[in-house]
């Protein structure tokens, strides 16, 4: 025989530790309820009770409602007639006013004026903190450490009292918005009737006589706000129209109508300077002209007029004429000619010595001498011309040059003089504006007409009955209280408790097949005669009493797995294991060992290798004397050790021990265990061995190396989910042959519950 091998496959324990925790759907929570219906119901009744003590116990008060009607006509006509400038309310700001109604700026003044802080309906009788009640509310607040009213003791008796007295008042008051938009239903609850419709009454009275003086108080308030800041106004707008002119003096920006006065001077410098640049020009050509004059001669140019004296086109005149325009020069040149046209004619008739000729020789030298002091001072009239002319338009070239640098820094003091302007305007009409506002609200005012936003269009009345409560909307409540309390009991105390209840949680952490076993108890069978003694058959049987229960059916499925699962682990050697004692192994090992006889007919070995507690040899083989520890000894006589049982003719092996041998798991995984397997081997189809719980003791990590596959048994609604993988997770070679695992003990009640959704067709087909 070859023995098991430590080899597994690389599944961690860290899966099982990561999946410890099920997906919860749904179905799950349903499940949950359906297990949990008794807290649930406990819960309801609860719920009821305590409905039905509100009901009985709590007192019942009188309310009374008053409707106050925020008025949005009137508004709309004074200001559609300009009589007020009054905004009228929209509908959020309608809403705004239930807040109003229900603040302590209408409370307080209705708490006041009806002396409510010595009414003991709000703040007690005066000597409740006296009463035995007042003291063990008292002891109950400093054992839990509740010391609310801390603040209230550090202030006046009589302040504390009006707070006292508010708090109850708002705990009475009710304001709410009516089906109308803008109807305000005020509503106080009281023991008196009367009590009751005079603070409604109240409240409304206040809110109205509030609203208008809050109203006549903004007014005043604004009014005078804007006179003060008309004074502020009005000097700051004085003081910029003064800075702004002090700042055009002291730039020279005075405006004459046209511009600034440095844009005019600027203008007529330009237009004297091209003025002397003209005459400067004209000048020049003038003493050019008779420069050239004086270089070539005025005489030559009349000598040459003379000698042509016949011609009529004389250029040389011309432009005599255009450079001396002078009337003295033009006189000498005349007589010039005229004396030089004489001499001529004369010369042709006379001898050059004549006493004429020599007489107009001599006039044309006189003549000549004159024309050159008239030219010689005309050439120096015309340079000093020239000079003046020159020296003028030098003085305005570096006028204009010194006007065009002061527009610079004048462009600079223009930008700087339309921000004070800029800002004087500014301040200007921001006090005209406020000015207007200011004269408006003064005509307010002085009208005084007081516009009112709401009334009170139905008065409150004192009630003739009682404000009862509605016992089926409060009886309802404390179920659905009971309910839920109930529910959330149910659920919390399932998933505190951390165990397996349902076969698919066990899958979902294990990645194993699940089969859950229902709890069975064993069968009292009578005599034939009628008054005989009844005769208790053995659980470990039960499939013999019961073919056709559900127990047996999950059994042969057991079989069935064990079965299928053989080409992979050899099959024949079946180990039940759990995780700690009292899980029901024996009971499931020795049912599941009879079923395989009676169903098949195979050849069945059970052996009890719990050394420990020796449960299953108690159960069957409670007469044996010999068992397990001898055919260690001598596995070849195996036979001679077993035990059969006369009813289901299964083969046991007990052990037969007087006390617990410590060495227990060193026998189960010595050689001798090997021997003893093997010999079993040859004889059974089937051996089953029940061995000690995992995390109890350490022999099943020794015998596994002898087992082909595991049973793994794990008890409903008992054992922690942290211990079956616990347990999994520290035998990894028994994990990976674990065939299946049984969930037993299963409440038959809850195993109903969880398989609902069966239906009963399911359940016909087992005998209960």
């Amino acid at each position: 025989m070859s023995t098991r091998t430590n080899d597994v496959s690389p599944q961690s324990e860290g899966a099982y530790a990561l999946s410890a925790t099920p997906a919860i759907a749904l179905a799950d929570i349903i499940g949950t309820l359906q297990r949990g219906w008794r807290l649930i119901a406990i819960g309801s009744v609860i719920g009821l009770t305590l409905a039905i003590s509100y009901l009985v116990y709590a007192p019942t008060l009188y309310r009374s409602s008053a409707r106050v009607l925020i008025d949005l006509s009137v508004n709309r006509y004074l200001q559609t007639n300009k009589i007020v400038d009054e905004p009228t309310f929209h509908q959020a700001e309608i809403g705004s006013q239930v807040y109003i109604l229900s603040s302590e700026s209408v409370v307080v003044p209705v708490i006041r004026s009806m002396n409510l802080t010595n009414d003991s309906e709000f703040v007690g009788p005066p000597n409740a903190d006296d009463s035995t009640v007042g003291k063990l509310k008292k002891i109950v607040k400093q054992l839990i450490g509740w010391n609310a009213n801390a603040d209230a003791d550090a202030l006046d008796p009589e302040v504390a009292r009006e707070r006292v007295a508010v708090e109850a008042f708002l705990s009475r008051l009710s304001v709410y918005r009516e089906d109308v938009g803008n109807v305000i239903n005020v509503g106080f609850a009281s023991l008196d009737p009367k009590k009751a419709a005079n603070i409604a009454n109240a409240v409304a009275d206040t809110y109205i006589t509030t609203t208008l003086q809050a109203k006549y108080n903004s007014t005043k308030t604004m009014g005078q706000w804007l006179q003060d800041r008309l004074k502020e106004l009005k000097e700051q707008a004085i003081e910029a129209d003064r800075a702004l002119q002090d700042y055009k003096i002291a730039n020279n920006l005075l405006n004459t109508g046209k511009g600034p006065l440095s844009s005019e001077e600027l203008a007529r410098l330009n237009l004297q300077l091209t003025d002397a640049r003209i005459a400067m020009a004209e000048a020049k050509a003038r003493l050019d002209r008779i420069e050239q004059m004086n270089s070539d001669g005025i005489l030559a140019t009349v000598d040459t007029e003379v000698r042509v004296m016949g011609t009529t086109s004389r250029p040389g005149t011309a432009s005599l004429s255009f450079a001396l325009n002078n009337t003295d020069l033009l006189r000498l040149r005349s007589q010039y000619r005229e004396v030089a046209a004489k001499l001529a004619e004369i010369e042709s008739r006379v001898a050059p010595t004549h006493e004429v000729v020599l007489k107009l020789y001599k006039k044309l030298e006189e003549l000549r001498d004159a024309i050159r002091e008239e030219e010689q001072r005309i050439a120096d009239a015309y340079a000093n011309e020239y000079q003046i002319a020159q020296a003028r338009e030098k003085q305005l070239t570096a006028s204009l040059a010194q006007l065009v640098g002061e527009t610079e820094t004048g462009s600079q003091a223009q930008v700087k003089m339309r921000e004070l302007e800029s800002s004087a305007d500014t301040v200007r009409n921001l006090y005209n504006s406020f000015l207007q506002k200011f004269n408006e609200i003064s005509t307010i005012q002085s009208q005084n007409i007081p516009v009112q936003d709401a009334r009170i269009v139905t008065r409150a009345a004192p009630q003739l009955q009682k404000n009862y409560r509605k016992a089926a909307a409060v009886l309802g409540g404390g179920l659905m209280l009971g309910l839920l309390i109930g529910a959330g009991a149910a659920v919390a105390r399932e998933w505190a408790a951390d165990v397996f209840r349902t076969p698919k949680a066990v899958e979902q952490v294990t990645d194993k097949t699940c089969l859950i076993l229902p709890t069975v108890c064993a069968k009292r069978e009578r005599r034939a005669w009628l008054w005989g003694p009844t005769q208790i058959q053995p659980i470990e049987e039960f499939i013999l009493d019961s073919p056709y229960s559900r127990f047996t059916e999950t059994l042969r499925n057991v079989k069935a797995l064990i079965d299928v699962g053989k080409p992979v682990h050899g099959g024949k050697v079946i180990g039940v294991v759990s995780s700690v004692a009292k899980e029901g192994k024996t009971t499931i090992a020795a049912n599941l060992a009879a079923l395989m006889i009676a169903s098949s007919g195979a050849r069945t070995l059970i052996i009890d290798a719990d050394l420990h507690r020796r449960l299953l040899t108690a159960a069957l083989a409670p007469d044996a004397s010999q068992g397990l520890i001898e055919a260690l000894d001598d596995p070849s006589r195996l036979t001679s050790f077993i035990s059969r049982r006369e009813r289901s003719q299964l083969d046991v092996l007990p052990c037969v021990l007087s006390a617990r041998v410590p060495n227990a798991a060193e026998l189960l995984g010595s050689p001798k265990m090997e021997q003893l397997l093997i010999a079993a081997r040859k004889t059974y189809d089937y051996i089953i061995v029940e061995i000690a719980p995992i995390m109890s003791v350490v022999d099943v990590k020794l015998i596994e190396r002898f087992i082909d596959s595991f049973i793994f048994v794990v008890e409903w609604g008992q054992t922690k989910r942290s211990l079956v993988l616990e347990a999994l997770s520290e035998t990894p070679n028994i994990r990976e042959r674990v065939t299946g695992i049984i969930l037993n003990k299963a409440d038959p009640v809850a195993l109903r519950s969880i398989e609902a959704y069966k239906g009963d067709r399911f359940r016909t087909y087992y005998d209960e």
